[in-house]
């Protein structure tokens, strides 16, 4: 078994795939060391173990949407590309998503994925209710209602407290996005107006592969907000140029299979991610690492990296900011 990209093989001495939640309780029960295995979007240890991983992969999908209170019920293994089409046949909508709608519910929100938007919380703070296998086997719940002070640590809790079976999550009405890419941002700009860029948009990120003086792409997504008209992209922004046509956030990368860009609306699962359902978002064997630090320290953390950009210049080497 190995990761997403291929280049992390897990050590694991065995992959459980239970068919019932049934008999992952009692997998649970029979196993000294286990730990859940999901979409596998991963490039280090975190994921592996030297005991056994249990995949969810083989037991009954679920996504059923509750328009009256305006939640959605999935279980441990769906992938975010699969539960919008029970969300959007409700009307329905979620708050935020990944780039990625590959990967699964469960290992988003365990693992705090972040999305993007200074004013959207990261993919758990949609979360309303958990159920899981505890390592005895037992099966639990914690609601937002019943246990307001855990359920933050338990939705995101990296495996710890078990097997997530079901996840409620929290819904709105469904909307439309709009996304522009903006080519070569003056780096100047991106260190001495940084907040005014976060704020530019509901979801604002910057790719970069460290070429002196310039950050490659800016990406801004704007809700479409009722009765207002799809949303007005300047033709510049603090030095860097709408693109005239698709990009991919790595260079040389097709860019079909990124989500449509030029300011067209659609459907805000079709425009929050960067990437499309229907198209592999990688380049084969990557290696990707995240690291997340306070807002403050957000310009600081960008200088550290461009003082390593001769070392790593002749590798592909692309930084997302969000």
């Amino acid at each position: 078994m190995r990761n997403w990209a291929g280049n992390v093989a897990y050590g694991a001495r065995r992959v459980l795939e239970p068919r019932t939640v049934e008999e992952l309780q009692e997998l649970v029960r029979a196993s000294s060391s286990l730990r859940p295995l999901g979409s596998r979007h991963s490039f280090n240890g975190i994921a592996d173990t030297t005991g056994d991983h249990v995949s969810l992969a083989r037991l009954p999908r679920v996504a059923a949407a509750d328009p009256d209170r305006r939640r959605l019920i999935v279980d441990g293994a769906v992938r975010y590309g699969d539960l919008v089409q029970a969300l959007d046949a409700a009307g329905l909508a979620l708050h935020n998503l990944a780039s990625l709608p590959h990967i699964s519910v469960a290992g988003a929100c365990a693992t705090a994925t972040h999305g993007s938007g200074e004013r959207l919380g990261c993919l758990p703070t949609a979360v309303t209710a958990v159920e899981l296998v505890r390592g005895d086997g037992e099966l639990a719940t914690f609601t937002r209602d019943d246990d307001p002070d855990s359920l933050p640590g338990v939705a995101a809790s990296l495996g710890a407290m078990g097997v997530v079976t079901r996840l409620e999550l929290e819904a709105e009405p469904a909307y439309d996005v709009a996304q522009v890419v903006y080519d070569d941002l003056p780096a100047a700009a991106f260190r001495d107006r940084f907040d005014e860029l976060a704020a530019m948009g509901d979801s604002v990120s910057w790719f970069t592969t460290w070429r002196a003086g310039v950050v490659d792409q800016l990406w801004i997504k704007r809700r479409v907000l009722p009765g207002a008209g799809p949303p007005r992209f300047p033709a510049a922004v603090l030095g860097a140029r709408r693109a005239p046509g698709p990009r991919h956030p790595v260079p040389g990368l097709d860019p079909a299979a990124c989500t449509t860009q030029d300011g067209v609306p659609g459907p805000w699962h079709a425009r929050l991610p960067h990437f499309r359902l229907d198209h592999t978002p990688s380049a084969g064997e990557e290696l990707q690492s995240e690291y997340l630090v306070d807002r403050r320290h957000a310009i600081a953390a960008f200088d550290a990296l461009d003082a390593l950009r001769e070392r790593v210049a002749p590798l592909v080497f692309v930084t997302e900011v969000r």
